[in-house]
């Protein structure tokens, strides 16, 4: 394999990853409004999806409550 086509695979694998952060990042989202919105769970302070975004891609993992 030629170093163009891995550098292509490359980037269709780190695209594909930031993808599945985000569709990971909107499901867990859900899933805390849904138990905010039944009565259960803890509401999240960020007021935007971009500050959920921002949080899902610093370098440090979020504790959860349960």
């Amino acid at each position: 394999m030629n170093i163009r086509s891995q550098i292509a695979k490359l980037r269709q694998q780190t695209g594909t990853t930031q993808f599945n952060r985000d569709v990971r990042a909107i499901s867990d989202l859900m899933d805390e409004l849904a138990a905010e919105a039944a009565g259960g769970g803890e509401a999240r302070k960020e007021d935007t999806l971009s500050a959920v975004f921002d949080e899902t891609t610093a370098p440090t993992i979020r504790s959860t409550s349960k």
